[in-house]
């Protein structure tokens, strides 16, 4: 049943992890309304908002604002962790160092984004990733997974 259990909080971890990453990757101008009636009902407004102002270039213009060091890297980093390491948690695929390179970008959100706001209607997301994703660095995937 154990196995079962993380298999579960991968598909949705990892779910949503990828969901976030793929306007990321995928967005840009536009983006949003390009996106069919199905999608935009299912995936909501902020989705459509997210592929409307994702695309690296945009990003990269995020991490420019964080000052963070070396912004494009950074930007792919992210948007490449988030999108393939969503889809890697999903699958059971290197699940403990994916989960802990996901759990870092939470943390690095929380103290360069959301922290001002407090934990409720601030980062209280970000922090259940967090936790979420150690507890997969430590549980591991469980038997059903690629690895």
């Amino acid at each position: 049943m154990k196995s079962h259990g993380l298999l579960v909080l991968r598909l949705v971890i990892g779910g949503i992890f990828a969901i976030h990453g793929y306007p990321k990757l995928f967005g840009g101008e536009g983006k949003g309304a390009a996106l069919s009636e199905t999608t935009r009902k299912a995936m909501g407004q902020h989705f459509v908002g997210a592929m409307d102002g994702g695309g690296i270039a945009n990003v990269t213009g995020m991490m420019q604002s964080l000052e963070m060091p070396n912004p494009p890297t950074m930007a792919w980093l992210l948007a490449l962790g988030e999108f393939a390491g969503g889809i890697a948690l999903v699958l059971g695929w290197k699940t403990r160092p994916v989960a802990l390179g996901l759990a870092f970008s939470q943390l690095v959100a929380i103290d360069k984004v959301h922290k001002q706001d407090g934990l409720v209607g601030g980062y209280e997301f970000n922090a259940t990733l967090v936790g979420a994703s150690v507890a997969l660095a430590i549980a591991g995937p469980g038997k059903i997974a690629v690895d």
